[in-house]
């Protein structure tokens, strides 16, 4: 089966939300993280007029699952508004709606493979410390 992959840049529109997954044999038994969030696919096209330089010639929401290792650090990393470059697998999506349950909707969903920031709105970066790494003695073993 034939996998397609669609990349997009969007606004995420949501808190990211972290959420744990039991494990399973796929897992090896160890939980999962998973983080949920939306983000805008804007179709914005430059226009002639200056009061006005876009114009959206219509977007959609597509709700983002994300499954990989650093989720937990994305959660505190991502936030509502930022700019991000999304690639992953898109689908049709339905759902309970949150508002009545007992109706059925549906909107485009996808699994991130990767998620990029993007800097238009990033003001400043902090790198944590880097640990020292085992310096190796004179027969070449760490210490």
């Amino acid at each position: 089966m034939a996998k397609s992959l669609f990349i997009f840049d969007g606004n995420i529109g949501m808190a990211p939300e972290l959420r744990w997954q039991p494990g399973n044999e796929k897992s090896g038994g160890e939980a999962r993280p998973l983080l949920k969030f939306n983000v805008k696919y804007d179709r914005l096209v430059k226009t002639q007029n200056p009061d006005q330089p876009y114009d959206d010639k219509g977007g959609f929401w597509v709700s983002i699952d994300y499954w990989g290792r650093d989720a937990e650090a994305l959660s505190k990393l991502l936030q509502k508004g930022m700019r991000v470059r999304i690639e992953g697998e898109l689908r049709q999506d339905t759902w309970p709606d949150k508002d009545n349950p007992s109706v059925m909707v549906s909107g485009m969903a996808l699994t991130a493979s990767l998620i990029a920031i993007m800097p238009q709105r990033v003001q400043s970066v902090t790198l944590k410390e880097r640990t020292q790494p085992h310096q190796p003695n004179q027969y070449g073993q760490a210490s």
